[in-house]
């Protein structure tokens, strides 16, 4: 038992990280209460409860939320919900934070692309069961075309990096994720073969601790953003 539950817990670092960068959220809440980040908290908690009732579906059969035999520890639904609200939230984030008028009118088409994407996707993949691919990879895009316009609009200000700057680490593990991410998710879900000999799933695991970790760096080195102020 003590043997099972150590693998568990090493198979599942990364949600460590989702708990270190909650802590860090409210300890550096002060320095950002009231800017755009304001919700930034309770997305990396929604983020810590959805992998840990995710986790919790699909290794104990005590609980589920799919009543169909054979499917009893799906948990996609719960990750096709999660990913809709963390990109839309992003999106937000953003749109009000870049002000070049072209770059907000492309986030603003891109947003409703998404919307689109997440409306239409279960009428051909159930998302009881399924992740929606269509929404997520369109999704992952558009978040990091965000990401690239606000490195754009800061290097149009003289600045490549502001390391004192809480949304450019942020912007830094969003981008080292999502570049990746929707190609892990197509492989495991097409070549699952594939998936396991290139060992995705551990790459998966490695990406996320690489995102939080920017995160937690921007909390550890950020400076008092004020509400005025262009983050």
């Amino acid at each position: 038992m003590t043997q099972d539950v150590s693998e568990l817990l090493k198979n599942n670092y990364f949600i460590a990280f989702y708990a270190i960068a909650f802590i860090f959220s409210i300890i550096r809440y002060r320095r950002y209460f009231d800017s755009n980040l304001k919700y930034f908290p309770i997305i990396i908690a929604y983020t810590l409860i959805s992998e840990s009732l995710g986790f919790i579906i699909h290794e104990y059969d005590e609980i589920q939320i799919v009543y169909v035999d054979g499917y009893s520890y799906y948990n996609q639904l719960i990750f096709n919900i999660f990913y809709t609200i963390f990109f839309l939230y992003f999106y937000y984030v953003f749109l009000n934070t870049l002000t070049n008028s072209r770059f907000l009118k492309w986030v603003k088409y891109g947003t409703i692309i998404f919307i689109i994407g997440c409306a239409i996707n279960p009428l051909f993949r159930d998302a009881l069961l399924y992740p929606q691919m269509l929404a997520r990879s369109i999704g992952s895009f558009l978040l990091i075309i965000c990401v690239l316009l606000y490195f754009i609009e800061l290097k149009s200000k003289g600045i490549i990096l502001d390391y004192r700057n809480l949304l450019s680490w942020i912007s830094v593990g969003l981008f080292a994720f999502y570049t990746f991410y929707p190609f892990i998710l197509i492989i495991g879900y097409f070549k699952y073969e594939l998936y396991q000999k290139l060992h995705a799933r551990t790459i998966h695991h490695l990406l996320i601790a690489v995102m939080y970790s920017c995160f937690i760096l921007g909390f550890l080195l950020m400076r008092r953003i004020q509400p005025s102020e262009d983050i």
